[in-house]
């Protein structure tokens, strides 16, 4: 038959019986929705991150202490000094020429109120190279200055969303915030940043370092972050070498012994979130896969019923001239249209709740990858011929005249 015919033949095959042809599809449809699903939204995580390195500039280095994961656990609590406190990132500013600029962070959670209104917010405490180093633009009012700074002034940098869910109306600089152990007077507001469901920056409130420290725990004074830009003479990746030598020194670290704190340039960072997204996918794409398996399984099962149920017309066909191979083709073609139907139906379903979750989680709707889009086609049609080779192959086997004394 030609290729024409023999589709022709499959379709209405496969439209004799559309709820059962609907049905075993659905392993299919549910398979390939949840990996288009999944490679979605980690692409998109992954590219969201990106982004906002990208925004701190390829020159930015970033800076923390050791934590669990970083290492084995018994090698973690043999090393001595996890510190890295303000005097550690101060003699860091000095001990490297390359060094532009040394932005401090720490952070916590606080309740605000104003206006009879409440909101849990997260405190971030900086300076005021934090809003350049990570891009951010003020809407109103200013940035700290050196009197906050050295003072200790009670004023805070509130996000975007901040006044309006505080329920704060008018102009909201000068205005006070109250929180739990101070008074904060605003003097400026962001610009508004983009807020989703994993991260909300423009509900985030900034205050200067020297007046947030005695809200911090002891352990948290002496554990801060850091963004440390280097001079553009010199690459990111050379000048995590220098920093890791400097702090090295600055914390009489040993010849060979392990380093309490971590430096990361742009690559570095966007090589370990490759990594986490590349493994979690991995994971999650075999847990998912499951259900191609199952699929899979299902136009086994089916074709087989069909071979049965259209005994009497293989013999017929057989009985005619149909020969072994135009049978097996035919089978063939049916489990495989079975599996592409199911493919497509999956790919627009998965590509529905990708762009419905990506926008709640991450604000924007990423683009699903070619070789997802391809694979959504190449692997169903794939099952299709393997799962249904042996049924195709037990039809094309039958002997005519045992299947024209079918009953």
């Amino acid at each position: 038959m030609s290729t024409y015919t023999t589709l022709g033949t499959a379709l209405s095959a496969l439209g004799a019986n559309k709820l059962r042809s609907g049905l075993t599809t659905l392993g299919i449809i549910v398979g390939v929705a949840a990996v288009v699903t999944v490679v979605s939204l980690l692409q998109g995580l992954e590219r969201s991150i990106l982004q906002q390195v990208e925004r701190a500039g390829s020159q930015t280095l970033f800076v923390r202490p050791l934590m669990p994961g970083d290492v084995p656990l018994e090698e973690f609590n043999k090393v001595r000094n996890r510190e890295l406190t303000l005097a550690d990132l101060k003699a860091l500013e000095r001990a490297v020429p390359q060094i532009t600029l040394v932005t401090p962070l720490a952070v916590t959670s606080t309740e605000l109120k104003a206006s009879g209104r409440s909101m849990t917010a997260t405190l971030l405490m900086s300076d005021d190279t934090y809003l350049d180093v990570n891009d951010l633009q003020l809407e109103l009012g200013r940035n700290f200055v050196p009197g906050d700074l050295r003072l200790g002034n009670k004023v805070a940098i509130v996000g975007s969303k901040v006044p309006e869910r505080l329920g704060i109306r008018g102009n909201p600089l000068g205005q006070f915030l109250q929180t739990p152990s101070l008074s904060l007077r605003i003097v400026g507001v962001l610009e508004e940043q983009g807020t989703t469901f994993v991260n909300d920056p423009d509900s985030n409130v900034l205050i200067p370092l020297s007046t947030g420290m005695p809200l911090l725990t002891q352990l948290q004074r002496r554990q801060l972050l850091c963004s440390v830009r280097i001079d553009p003479r010199t690459t990111a990746d050379d000048g995590a070498d220098l920093v890791t030598d400097a702090l090295r020194r600055i914390k009489g670290v040993r010849p060979k012994e392990q380093e309490g704190f971590r430096v990361f340039s742009p690559r570095q960072f966007a090589s370990i979130v490759g990594s986490i997204t590349g493994f979690i996918g991995a994971v999650a794409g075999g847990m998912v896969s499951i259900a191609l398996l199952v699929g899979g399984i299902g136009i086994m099962n089916i074709m087989l019923v069909s071979v049965t149920e259209r005994t009497r017309e293989i013999g017929v066909r057989k009985s005619v001239g149909a020969t072994k191979r135009s049978l097996l083709t035919q089978f063939l073609v049916e489990a495989s249209l079975l599996s592409v139907m199911g493919g497509v139906v999956g790919l627009v379903l998965g590509y529905a709740v990708s762009a419905i979750l990506s926008y709640a989680f991450l604000g924007a709707v990423f683009a699903i990858p070619l070789w997802a889009f391809i694979c959504a086609f190449a692997v169903p049609a794939a099952i299709g011929i393997g799962f249904g080779l042996y049924p195709a192959w037990k039809a094309s086997r039958l002997d005519p005249i045992d299947c024209l004394r079918y009953e």
